[in-house]
């Protein structure tokens, strides 16, 4: 099989279609990217900035000579400004170059809230690898730096700067750190391991202002619990969310649902008003795609969904059958000492679906309690019409495990008395001889059943 396949992106999408095209297919394959950098983890760079990571080139996998040597024709630093759909064309700084299959794989761009003073030097992003080494360079050990939200980045470059000696603010205008990911009950545990660390937490408020005349001086902080008034700051961090890229496709005509991200089908093909285009893709931050419990419009962010996603793609262009199901995308943060981990819905998802949930709550250990070491665990499951629909897990090890066999139990739609039937391994240096995840699913059945 071979034919003109052309990508736009060269992030985990865009590189891994690209280069399962090239061991599998007889496509030429051109791959387009803006970035100064390719195939590098996102996930790593506040790891980088606690000093954990060597430096910021440590996070690239592979440089772009492995891809060219595969015979990708790879253009970095250029933008495609267009796409002709009519003509199967796109056009390029570099050119107009046609295809018989397009790959939209554009990501995201980090939203930046109309606050005053947000084009100050020192007010920064962290989205790209050339965003965390400008950050880096810019701190030294008398730097106060404010980080604007408490979602999983900001969480954990909050704790990462912490742990390095920086003095940290973190503001988050919704009433918990996490909001996105965590119920208030379960983030209380990670805000207080900030808090631990020296974090100064402020949550229900926003920040009004970013105050100086060229350097950042200060920011202003408006609302919440404490009274924060001005904040002395040097550097500011926005961690205030992502948008998916996709004006680009917008422009060619293709669906863009409620999220903003491109409408895509179970195979990650497009759309316009009239259907779906059987050659043209998109995956990644850029997709809208549907979530596993309650059928929504849902935009993932995991590197490992991407992958999933470049996967069925590829699989597609080379002329198979594949599918990308609804997903849970589970997920962890890991914020100094405390791993915070989810799947499914949060309560306040099911609320917003109007799901009628049930919670079972229970605290143990991540070890045999005589055995050193270890940590306390805590567990949340959620559950609709006994059936689990979200899992939440905050301890200091052992959490990824449990969400990703719970993120499983979601899937094949396991009940309450399915967890209670549940058969864990046990030794003491790894567990507790009953997991807490029983403890857990045994309070919602008491709660359910009066």
């Amino acid at each position: 099989m071979t034919g003109k396949v052309v990508i736009l992106g060269a992030g985990a999408v865009g590189m891994t279609v690209a280069t399962y095209l090239k061991r599998h297919t007889g496509h030429e394959v051109t791959v387009f990217t803006s970035d100064t950098h390719t195939a590098y983890s996102q996930c790593g760079m506040p790891f980088v900035l606690e000093g954990v990571i060597h430096d910021f080139p440590d996070l690239i996998v592979r440089p772009p000579e492995t891809f060219i040597d595969m015979g990708i024709d790879l253009h970095m630093e250029t933008t495609v400004n267009d796409i002709d759909a009519t003509g199967q064309k796109v056009i390029s700084d570099a050119g107009i170059f046609g295809y018989d299959h397009l790959v939209i794989a554009t990501g995201s761009t980090p939203f930046v809230p109309a606050i005053k003073g947000r084009e100050l030097d020192s007010v920064f992003t962290l989205h790209t690898l050339s965003d965390g080494m400008r950050i880096n360079l810019s701190i030294n050990e008398g730097s106060r730096i404010t980080i604007i939200g408490a979602g999983g980045i900001g969480t954990e470059l909050a704790a990462c700067l912490a742990v390095r000696g920086i003095a940290v603010t973190l503001v988050e205008a919704l009433p918990q750190v996490l909001p996105m990911t965590l119920d208030p009950d379960m983030a209380l545990s990670v805000q207080q391991h900030l808090t631990s660390l020296g974090v100064r937490v402020i949550t229900g408020a926003h920040v009004h202002s970013i105050n100086g005349r060229y350097h950042v001086r200060s920011v202003s902080v408006q609302g919440g619990s404490v009274m924060a008034g001005t904040v002395p700051t040097d550097i500011v961090i926005m961690a205030t969310g992502l948008g998916p890229l996709s004006g680009i496709a917008r422009n060619a005509g293709y669906r863009i649902g409620s999220t903003g991200g491109i409408v895509t089908d179970e195979h990650m093909r497009v759309s316009t008003d009239d259907g779906i285009l059987e050659n043209v893709y998109a995956g990644g931050e850029c997709a809208e795609v549907k979530e596993f419990v309650t059928g929504s419009p849902f935009i993932s962010r995991l590197g490992s969904a991407a992958r999933r996603m470049a996967r069925v793609i590829g699989e597609n262009i080379a002329g198979q059958d594949a599918v990308y199901l609804p997903t849970l995308s589970p997920n962890v943060v890991v914020a100094g000492e405390v791993t915070a981990g989810s799947a499914g819905i949060t309560s306040h998802t099911a609320g917003l679906n109007d799901i009628t949930v049930v919670g079972g709550v229970s605290e143990g250990r991540t070890r045999a309690g005589y055995y050193p070491g270890g940590s306390q665990l805590t567990v949340k499951l959620i559950f609709s019409n006994r059936r689990l629909v979200g899992a939440q897990v905050v301890a200091g090890e052992g959490v990824k495990e449990r969400i990703d066999a719970l993120s499983l139990a979601i899937r094949m739609g396991a009940t309450v008395d399915d967890l209670l039937e549940w058969e864990t391994a046990y030794a003491p240096p790894v567990s507790t001889v009953i997991d807490p995840v029983t403890f857990a699913a045994d309070d919602a059945k008491m709660k359910m059943e009066g």
